[in-house]
């Protein structure tokens, strides 16, 4: 795990993490968020805990807020100066500057936009 400068970590963050997550400086991770960066194999007949896990690597930008609760799993990018709701479950790149919300977490504002 790498973080940058100037990151806030909150409370009952939990960091499930096999290979890789990198933090922005500036970052703000609200209290109760969860990162994991594996999942379970899924081959037939094979117990899911003897299989080798699918693992992807995290990373947020510079100056990125995710809101209380939320989940960021595998694989997902997130762009600078973006913002992540409180409670989003995060399953795919999120671009800078934007604004997403929501299980699974889609995007609710775009830069530029009012609110």
């Amino acid at each position: 795990m790498i973080f940058g400068d100037r990151v806030f970590i909150g409370r009952g963050t939990e960091f499930n993490i096999r290979g890789r997550l990198v933090v922005g400086d500036d970052c703000l991770i609200a209290s109760g968020c969860t990162f994991i960066d594996a999942d379970h194999g899924r081959e037939p007949g094979t117990p899911m805990n003897r299989q080798e896990p699918l693992v992807a690597p995290i990373q947020l930008g510079n100056n990125v807020w995710i809101g209380a609760r939320s989940i960021i799993l595998k694989g997902v990018s997130i762009g600078d100066d973006a913002v992540i709701g409180a409670g989003s479950v995060v399953t795919r790149d999120v671009p800078s500057g934007e604004t997403w919300a929501g299980v699974p977490a889609r995007r609710i504002l775009s830069p530029g936009s009012k609110e």
